[in-house]
Protein backbone atom coordinates (compact mmCIF):
# COMPACT_ATOMS: atom_id res chain seq x y z
CA UNK A 1 0.00 0.00 0.00
CA UNK A 2 1.29 3.41 -0.87
CA UNK A 3 1.34 5.72 2.11
CA UNK A 4 1.16 9.48 2.19
CA UNK A 5 4.42 11.22 3.02
CA UNK A 6 4.98 13.99 5.47
CA UNK A 7 5.05 17.39 3.85
CA UNK A 8 7.58 18.89 6.19
CA UNK A 9 10.20 16.15 6.52
CA UNK A 10 12.76 17.82 4.28
CA UNK A 11 12.50 21.03 6.25
CA UNK A 12 12.56 19.48 9.71
CA UNK A 13 15.19 16.80 9.10
CA UNK A 14 18.75 17.63 8.12
CA UNK A 15 19.51 14.10 6.98
CA UNK A 16 17.55 10.98 6.12
CA UNK A 17 14.76 10.13 3.76
CA UNK A 18 11.17 11.27 4.03
CA UNK A 19 9.09 9.42 6.56
CA UNK A 20 5.83 7.80 5.57
CA UNK A 21 2.65 9.33 6.83
CA UNK A 22 1.85 6.17 8.76
CA UNK A 23 2.25 2.44 8.34
CA UNK A 24 -0.55 0.29 7.00
CA UNK A 25 -2.14 -1.75 9.77
CA UNK A 26 -2.13 -5.50 9.52
CA UNK A 27 -5.93 -5.70 9.70
CA UNK A 28 -8.27 -5.45 6.74
CA UNK A 29 -9.43 -2.08 5.51
CA UNK A 30 -12.92 -1.38 4.20
CA UNK A 31 -12.73 0.24 0.79
CA UNK A 32 -14.40 3.60 0.53
CA UNK A 33 -15.21 3.98 4.23
CA UNK A 34 -14.79 7.37 5.82
CA UNK A 35 -15.73 6.34 9.36
CA UNK A 36 -13.40 7.33 12.20
CA UNK A 37 -10.72 4.79 13.08
CA UNK A 38 -12.19 4.57 16.61
CA UNK A 39 -15.07 6.13 18.52
CA UNK A 40 -14.58 9.83 19.19
CA UNK A 41 -13.61 10.80 22.71
CA UNK A 42 -13.97 14.07 24.53
CA UNK A 43 -10.69 15.97 24.31
CA UNK A 44 -10.14 19.34 26.01
CA UNK A 45 -9.50 21.99 23.38
CA UNK A 46 -7.27 23.96 25.74
CA UNK A 47 -5.36 23.63 29.00
CA UNK A 48 -5.21 25.91 32.02
CA UNK A 49 -1.47 26.26 32.51
CA UNK A 50 0.88 28.46 34.49
CA UNK A 51 4.36 29.29 33.26
CA UNK A 52 7.06 28.04 35.63
CA UNK A 53 9.09 30.57 37.56
CA UNK A 54 12.63 31.11 36.35
CA UNK A 55 14.54 29.25 33.67
CA UNK A 56 13.58 25.78 32.47
CA UNK A 57 15.56 23.02 30.82
CA UNK A 58 14.63 21.71 27.40
CA UNK A 59 12.61 18.50 27.60
CA UNK A 60 14.99 15.65 26.70
CA UNK A 61 14.56 13.56 23.58
CA UNK A 62 12.62 10.36 24.16
CA UNK A 63 10.46 11.81 26.95
CA UNK A 64 6.99 10.27 27.30
CA UNK A 65 4.14 12.37 28.66
CA UNK A 66 0.45 11.96 29.36
CA UNK A 67 -2.03 14.13 27.51
CA UNK A 68 -2.39 17.35 29.47
CA UNK A 69 1.27 17.41 30.50
CA UNK A 70 3.66 20.08 29.25
CA UNK A 71 7.01 19.93 27.45
CA UNK A 72 9.60 22.69 27.13
CA UNK A 73 10.68 22.77 23.52
CA UNK A 74 12.07 25.28 21.01
CA UNK A 75 9.63 28.09 20.32
CA UNK A 76 10.90 27.93 16.74
CA UNK A 77 11.81 24.43 15.53
CA UNK A 78 14.37 25.93 13.16
CA UNK A 79 16.20 27.62 16.04
CA UNK A 80 16.72 24.63 18.34
CA UNK A 81 19.19 26.47 20.57
CA UNK A 82 16.92 29.49 20.93
CA UNK A 83 14.08 30.47 23.23
CA UNK A 84 11.97 27.69 24.72
CA UNK A 85 8.18 27.62 24.91
CA UNK A 86 5.76 25.39 26.79
CA UNK A 87 3.64 23.01 24.73
CA UNK A 88 0.69 21.26 26.36
CA UNK A 89 -1.00 18.65 24.16
CA UNK A 90 -4.46 17.91 25.52
CA UNK A 91 -5.28 15.09 23.12
CA UNK A 92 -5.94 13.74 19.65
CA UNK A 93 -9.40 12.73 18.48
CA UNK A 94 -10.53 10.87 15.36
CA UNK A 95 -12.55 12.56 12.68
CA UNK A 96 -14.18 11.51 9.43
CA UNK A 97 -12.99 12.22 5.91
CA UNK A 98 -16.50 13.36 5.02
CA UNK A 99 -16.10 16.32 7.38
CA UNK A 100 -13.26 17.89 5.43
CA UNK A 101 -12.34 18.59 1.82
CA UNK A 102 -10.08 16.25 -0.11
CA UNK A 103 -7.47 19.01 -0.21
CA UNK A 104 -7.06 18.47 3.55
CA UNK A 105 -7.47 14.70 3.87
CA UNK A 106 -5.65 13.62 0.68
CA UNK A 107 -7.68 10.41 0.74
CA UNK A 108 -6.73 9.60 4.34
CA UNK A 109 -8.45 9.79 7.72
CA UNK A 110 -8.26 13.03 9.74
CA UNK A 111 -7.45 13.30 13.43
CA UNK A 112 -7.66 16.52 15.40
CA UNK A 113 -4.74 17.53 17.62
CA UNK A 114 -5.40 20.08 20.37
CA UNK A 115 -2.46 21.96 21.86
CA UNK A 116 -1.95 24.96 24.12
CA UNK A 117 1.20 27.01 23.53
CA UNK A 118 2.67 29.22 26.29
CA UNK A 119 5.34 31.89 25.92
CA UNK A 120 8.30 31.58 28.32
CA UNK A 121 10.37 34.54 27.15
CA UNK A 122 10.77 37.36 29.65
CA UNK A 123 9.84 39.91 27.01
CA UNK A 124 7.33 40.19 24.20
CA UNK A 125 8.49 37.91 21.38
CA UNK A 126 7.08 36.30 18.26
CA UNK A 127 4.43 33.73 19.08
CA UNK A 128 5.84 30.16 19.38
CA UNK A 129 5.11 27.83 16.48
CA UNK A 130 3.59 24.33 16.56
CA UNK A 131 5.79 23.24 13.64
CA UNK A 132 7.49 20.01 14.74
CA UNK A 133 4.36 18.52 16.32
CA UNK A 134 2.56 15.70 14.51
CA UNK A 135 0.14 12.86 15.06
CA UNK A 136 1.55 9.34 15.26
CA UNK A 137 0.34 5.76 15.56
CA UNK A 138 3.53 4.32 17.03
CA UNK A 139 5.23 7.24 18.80
CA UNK A 140 7.98 7.47 16.18
CA UNK A 141 6.43 7.96 12.75
CA UNK A 142 5.12 11.46 12.01
CA UNK A 143 2.01 12.08 9.94
CA UNK A 144 1.11 14.73 7.44
CA UNK A 145 -0.26 17.82 9.19
CA UNK A 146 -2.77 20.22 7.67
CA UNK A 147 -4.53 23.39 8.75
CA UNK A 148 -8.30 22.93 9.14
CA UNK A 149 -10.66 25.12 7.11
CA UNK A 150 -11.79 28.39 8.65
CA UNK A 151 -14.81 27.97 10.90
CA UNK A 152 -14.42 24.20 11.32
CA UNK A 153 -15.80 23.71 14.83
CA UNK A 154 -14.21 20.34 15.56
CA UNK A 155 -10.69 21.70 15.06
CA UNK A 156 -10.22 25.45 15.22
CA UNK A 157 -6.85 26.77 14.11
CA UNK A 158 -6.85 29.85 16.27
CA UNK A 159 -5.29 32.90 14.69
CA UNK A 160 -2.42 33.47 17.07
CA UNK A 161 -1.35 36.95 18.10
CA UNK A 162 1.82 38.20 16.43
CA UNK A 163 3.65 38.33 19.76
CA UNK A 164 3.14 36.96 23.27
CA UNK A 165 4.52 37.95 26.66
CA UNK A 166 5.71 35.49 29.30
CA UNK A 167 2.93 33.33 30.71
CA UNK A 168 0.47 34.16 27.93
CA UNK A 169 -0.99 31.25 25.99
CA UNK A 170 -3.08 30.44 22.98
CA UNK A 171 -4.92 27.21 22.16
CA UNK A 172 -5.02 25.86 18.64
CA UNK A 173 -5.70 22.72 16.65
CA UNK A 174 -4.26 21.07 13.56
CA UNK A 175 -5.31 18.11 11.44
CA UNK A 176 -3.15 14.98 11.42
CA UNK A 177 -3.89 12.82 8.38
CA UNK A 178 -3.44 9.05 8.56
CA UNK A 179 -3.75 6.33 5.96
CA UNK A 180 -7.18 4.70 6.06
CA UNK A 181 -7.32 2.06 8.77
CA UNK A 182 -4.49 3.60 10.82
CA UNK A 183 -5.38 4.88 14.30
CA UNK A 184 -3.39 7.83 15.62
CA UNK A 185 -3.21 7.63 19.41
CA UNK A 186 -0.10 9.72 19.99
CA UNK A 187 1.26 13.18 19.35
CA UNK A 188 5.00 13.64 18.90
CA UNK A 189 7.56 16.43 18.67
CA UNK A 190 9.99 15.11 16.10
CA UNK A 191 11.99 18.04 14.69
CA UNK A 192 15.62 17.41 13.73
CA UNK A 193 17.05 20.80 12.86
CA UNK A 194 20.38 20.53 14.64
CA UNK A 195 23.49 18.39 14.33
CA UNK A 196 23.53 18.11 18.13
CA UNK A 197 22.57 14.49 18.98
CA UNK A 198 20.88 15.67 22.18
CA UNK A 199 18.43 17.64 20.03
CA UNK A 200 17.68 14.85 17.54
CA UNK A 201 13.97 14.57 18.24
CA UNK A 202 13.44 12.69 14.97
CA UNK A 203 15.42 9.73 16.33
CA UNK A 204 13.74 9.92 19.76
CA UNK A 205 10.61 12.08 19.75
CA UNK A 206 8.85 13.54 22.74
CA UNK A 207 5.60 11.56 22.90
CA UNK A 208 2.21 12.42 24.39
CA UNK A 209 -0.34 9.62 24.81
CA UNK A 210 -3.13 8.28 27.00
CA UNK A 211 -0.91 5.39 28.08
CA UNK A 212 -2.45 2.83 25.73
CA UNK A 213 -0.10 0.48 23.86
CA UNK A 214 1.42 1.89 20.71
CA UNK A 215 1.03 0.34 17.29
CA UNK A 216 4.05 -1.57 15.95
CA UNK A 217 6.74 0.74 14.62
CA UNK A 218 6.20 1.72 11.00
CA UNK A 219 8.54 0.46 8.31
CA UNK A 220 11.02 2.94 6.86
CA UNK A 221 9.79 4.83 3.83
CA UNK A 222 10.81 3.61 0.43
CA UNK A 223 12.57 6.13 -1.76
CA UNK A 224 12.11 6.97 -5.39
Amino acid sequence: MVTLRTAVTSALAIVGTAATLAACTSGSESAGTDAPARPSTSVPVSANVVAPAGLVDRTPTGTTLAFGASAYLPADAFRPAGQLAMFTVTGIEPGSASELPESVTHGGTPFYVHVTVTQLANRQLDVPSVVGLAGSSDGRTATLTETPPDGFDKCRATEAPRTLGRGNSYATCFVAVADKGVDLTRVIYWAQTSTDPSADYKAAPVVWSDGSPAAPASSPATTG
